[in-house]
């Protein structure tokens, strides 16, 4: 089955810092559905470049981040086809949340060390 999948990269202008940088952030959206998360990253929106979702110029703070940016971006789009192709069925909030390592499928040792002793009482 395929899905429209978009990455974009907007600044969070609501959220500005005393020294006048406002946070990056970045929306995954998957057929229709979105998922949001901070770069933690913060950035002066007079480079920022709304058309092309990135930095403009060569200064140290655009380079550094358009190299994240670009970091982001790969590594989501493998993370999608990943899913796709192992499991069909993705979204935006499983993209999101193996990219940050959230991943639903972590197993705590707690909970092993709980089955270990239910299968050894038994």
């Amino acid at each position: 089955m395929r899905s429209t999948f978009k990455g974009l990269f907007f600044l969070k202008r609501d959220k500005q810092k005393k020294d006048g940088s406002v946070p990056v952030y970045c929306r995954i959206t998957i057929d229709g559905k979105e998922a949001r998360f901070g770069m933690k990253k913060n950035i002066d929106p007079k480079l920022w470049n709304v058309k092309e979702g990135k930095a403009t110029g060569k200064s140290a703070e655009s380079s550094e981040v358009n190299a994240l940016l670009e970091k982001t971006k790969a590594g989501i789009h493998k993370i999608y086809r990943d899913i796709q192709e192992r499991e069909n069925a993705v979204s935006a909030e499983k993209v999101k949340n193996i990219f940050l390592g959230i991943d639903s499928k972590q197993y705590m040792l707690l909970k092993a060390f709980d089955e270990h002793v239910e299968e050894n009482l038994i």
